[in-house]
C-alpha cells in the first residue's frame, strides 16, 4: 500500500450487479479469452451465478475507495475483486463430536493489471477474512491457489500438502474386466441418492478419527453447478453432445437402478469434463481395493477417450489402493505434488488452526 491513509480509505464491499459485470469484464481476457467473445463470458458467468447453488450463497467483493462509496459512484474504480461460496462442511472438535457448520469457499481473487503490486489484493483479503470470520460467523474459510505460500500464509491461511496422481488415457484398457456387469453410470438420474451416500459416508469417516478435523460436504446442486461450468468449453472439443454421464459405482448384484434404503457400497468415482485442458478430473473418489479401483479407473478411461481426452487426473489418492500385482497392474499413473491449484484454510472455530483437513478433492474447488 503506498501509505497509510490510502490503505484507510479502503473498503470492502457487495458487487452490485452492474458492478458485477464490470469484474467479469475485468478478469476476461485472463480467463475467458480466446475460447469464449466478451459477451458468452459474461453471459456464462451470469448463468452460473443465477445457478440454484449460487442464488443465495454466493457474492461478488469489490475493494474501492471509501469515498466513492459514500458518494453512491455507481462505477467505482475497482482496485482487487474475488468471489466467496457459503457452503455446509462437517468439523470434529474431539472424538465422536460432529457439527454441521458454514464455511467459505474464496476464488477468483483479481486484480486488474494497471492497480498490481500496489498492496490491493492483500488489502482485500485482509477485510474479507475479518468479515467471513466476525460478520458471517464462519468456522472456517478455504482456497485454492497457484500463487506460492508465502502471500496467504502471511494473511492467516494454512497451506496443505497436495498431490495428484495422472493417468494417461490409453485405448488398451478398454476391454471389460470381470465383474464389469456390476458397474451403473452415474447420471441425473441417481447422481443426488449418490451424494447423499457419500455424505453419510464422510461423516462416519470423521467419527472414526481423534484429532480435530473437517470436510467439506458435496451437494447435488454444488455438481450440477461444476457439470454447468464446463459445457460453454464443449462445443469447442467435443463431437458428441454435453456429457451425460458423471461417474460409476460397483454394486454387490447386478441391478438396473439403485434406490435410497438399499445396501451401498463405497465404491464409487465421480468426474468432470475439462475441455480447456483436455482432460477428465476425478472430483469424488471411494475404493476399497486395488481391484475395485481399476474396475473404476476403467471407467473414467473410456469416458476419457469418449471425448479424445489426454490424460485424466486425481487427486490426493489413498496410493495403497493403487498397489496392484505386476498381473493386473493398474494404469501407469505419474504421482506428483501439485504446483498450482494449493489448497489452503482459514480456521476460525478457534485459536487452535492444527486441524486435518479430510478429502482434498477437486469436488471442492468452485
Amino acid at each position: 500500500m503506498s501509505s497509510e491513509l490510502e490503505c484507510q480509505d479502503l473498503i470492502l464491499v457487495e458487487a452490485t450487479p452492474e458492478q458485477a459485470r464490470n469484474t467479469n469484464r475485468n478478469s476476461y481476457m485472463s480467463w475467458g479469452y480466446p475460447l469464449l467473445t466478451l459477451d458468452e463470458y459474461i453471459e456464462r458467468e451470469e448463468i452460473l451465478a443465477n445457478h440454484e447453488f449460487t442464488s443465495e450463497d454466493f457474492n461478488i467483493w469489490i475493494l474501492v475507495s471509501k469515498k466513492s462509496n459514500l458518494s453512491n459512484d455507481t462505477e467505482p474504480t475497482i482496485l482487487s475483486q474475488c468471489e466467496t461460496f457459503k457452503l455446509k462442511a462437517l468439523i470434529t472438535l474431539s472424538s465422536e463430536q460432529i457439527q454441521e457448520v458454514n464455511c467459505y469457499y474464496i476464488g477468483s481473487l483479481f486484480t486488474p493489471p494497471q492497480y498490481r503490486h500496489k498492496g490491493y489484493a492483500t488489502k482485500l483479503m485482509e477485510l474479507l477474512n475479518d468479515k467471513l470470520r466476525f460478520e458471517c460467523k464462519a468456522k472456517f474459510s478455504y482456497l485454492y491457489s497457484k500463487i506460492g505460500p508465502d502471500f496467504y500464509s502471511r494473511l492467516g491461511w494454512k497451506i496443505y500438502p497436495h498431490k495428484e496422481i495422472k493417468f494417461k488415457v490409453e485405448d488398451r484398457f478398454s476391454t471389460p474386466l470381470e465383474h464389469s456387469e456390476l458397474i451403473v453410470e452415474i447420471n441425473q438420474s441417481n447422481l443426488e441418492t449418490v451424494i447423499n451416500k457419500d455424505c453419510e459416508f464422510i461423516k462416519n469417516n470423521l467419527k472414526k478419527l481423534n484429532k480435530k478435523s473437517m470436510a467439506i460436504l458435496p451437494t447435488k446442486p454444488a455438481f450440477d453447478w461444476l457439470f454447468q461450468k464446463t459445457k460453454s468449453y464443449s462445443k469447442f472439443y467435443a463431437d458428441t453432445n454435453d456429457p451425460r454421464k458423471f461417474g460409476a459405482m460397483i454394486l454387490n448384484k447386478k441391478k438396473e437402478s439403485i434406490n435410497e434404503n438399499e445396501e451401498f457400497l463405497e465404491r464409487y468415482i465421480m468426474w468432470n469434463h475439462d475441455f480447456m485442458e483436455n482432460q477428465l478430473f476425478i472430483i469424488r473418489f471411494r475404493s476399497d481395493s486395488p481391484y475395485t479401483t481399476r474396475l473404476l479407473i476403467q471407467q473414467a478411461m473410456q469416458e476419457a477417450s469418449k471425448f479424445q481426452f489426454k490424460q485424466i487426473i486425481l487427486w490426493n489418492p489413498d496410493l495403497s489402493l493403487f498397489n496392484i500385482s505386476e498381473g493386473l497392474n493398474v494404469f501407469d499413473g505419474e504421482v506428483v505434488e501439485k504446483t498450482e491449484a494449493l489448497p489452503y484454510l482459514s480456521w476460525y472455530a478457534n485459536d487452535d488452526d492444527d486441524v486435518d483437513w479430510i478429502f482434498i478433492e477437486r469436488y471442492s474447488l468452485f
